[in-house]
């Protein structure tokens, strides 16, 4: 070896030192927004993109180890290298990136668990399809369905891409958005396009956010559409005998609300005939308005308190009759609970229990819980929480 290559080692051995180094120096903070109580939404939300895309952050841990034993290595025959004290400083890179993989390697292990148990075939090509929740296409129509207190209350419809012939009317999924504000319908459209070509009408419907202390407007602007839905089924082809009412986080908690009280209990915002739904799904919707927030919530106190009190200020005597768990008793719905197993907002406790009571009063019920999946995990389309969702979504829709 020439003498220009010996003094090059040395340089080698202190860049990947410097690489090692760098690279537990991003993931330990990383690490620290998917485990840690986060003051703001926004560090929570990053913390949501580490635990999805947790293999990435393995491939890169997996990188600072390698280079951390190339930095740590002696040299044969001895001469220059990093002085002893950069061996050691090698050794503790390689041991916290060493921690990192591990770390990292555990919410896509524990999905393969998951997958497995709901015979899913995970695709590595579909995770990399990342963050992308455009449709390539939008709503067939957009049409206002109600117009209440002075609101014109609009929906989304979604039709398969291809019909097929003598298929006869289709099923109908009534698709409630969620979000910490009012919105409107269709932020997700990938999901709306794809639940349209399995087969399926989808109607993507806005309502009124949560009122103030008025637990009834938004589930009854739900019943309401879901009144023009079956008024109209005809017009778009769809068997109003067939309706499955889906939504996310609040929409979900909506969904369950409308399907599992009567028009007694909560009439609809307008006037619109009782429906009667074939099956409910709710992804991380609380179904027990009236149970205590953990304390080991990754939000800061401040946040969990505004979210609390801010979003949906509540009377203290309509907790109680604003929760779906109330209502719950023999013949509902067959019930779809999509969980993630740390979720922020709708702890994986409270929806098991609120699953064991569904199985005390005999209703039909699914429960999927992806393990180290967070709220609003569905965002990620590639993702293996939503892998696996499609996947349990496709054969309870078929399940009849």
């Amino acid at each position: 070896m020439t003498d220009q290559h010996k003094e090059r080692r040395p340089w080698r051995r202190r860049l990947a030192l410097a690489g090692a180094g760098l690279i537990a120096a991003i993931l330990l903070p990383a690490a620290a927004t998917a485990l840690l109580p986060m003051p703001s939404l926004e560090l929570w939300a990053i913390g949501l993109l580490v635990l999805e895309f947790s293999l990435v952050f393995a491939g890169v841990a997996l990188a600072g180890v390698v280079l951390a034993m190339i930095a740590g290595r002696r040299r044969p025959g001895g001469g220059h290298g990093v002085s002893a004290g950069g061996r050691r400083v090698a050794a503790v890179f390689g041991a916290v990136n060493a921690v990192m993989l591990v770390a990292a390697l555990l919410p896509a292990v524990s999905a393969w668990g998951t997958a497995r148990k709901h015979d899913v075939p995970l695709s590595l090509a579909g995770y990399l399809d990342g963050l992308s929740t455009s449709a390539g296409r939008g709503p067939d129509e957009t049409v206002r369905y109600a117009r209440v207190g002075g609101e014109d209350l609009m929906l989304d419809v979604w039709r398969p891409s291809a019909t097929v012939p003598g298929a006869g009317r289709l099923p109908v999924v009534v698709n409630v958005h969620g979000g910490a504000e009012d919105a409107p319908q269709s932020p997700f459209p990938r999901w709306d396009a794809w639940l349209a070509d399995s087969g399926h009408v989808v109607f993507d419907v806005d309502y009124r956010f949560f009122r103030p202390y008025d637990w009834k407007s938004s589930p009854g602007d739900v019943k309401c559409a879901l009144g023009w839905v079956v008024r109209n089924a005809e017009r778009y082809g769809a068997d109003p005998t067939r309706i499955t009412l889906m939504g996310q986080s609040a929409g979900g908690y909506l969904s369950l609300l409308a399907a599992y009280t009567t028009a007694a209990d909560l009439p609809p915002s307008c006037d619109v005939p009782e429906v009667k739904l074939a099956a409910v799904v709710s992804w991380f919707g609380p179904g027990d308005a009236t149970a205590e927030i953990s304390s080991a919530f990754r939000l800061s106190e401040a946040v969990r308190r505004r979210l609390a009190e801010e979003t949906w200020p509540l009377a203290d005597e309509d907790w109680k009759r604003a929760s779906p768990s109330t209502y719950i008793r023999p013949g509902l719905p067959r019930t779809l609970l999509i969980q993630g197993g740390r979720d922020i907002l709708q702890p994986a406790e409270h929806t098991r229990a609120f699953a064991a009571r569904l199985a005390d009063a005999g209703v039909r019920y699914e429960l999927a819980e992806i393990p180290y999946a967070d709220h609003q995990f569905d965002l990620v389309w590639g993702g293996f929480g939503s892998q696996i969702a499609r996947h349990v979504i496709q054969g309870f829709l078929s399940g009849g």
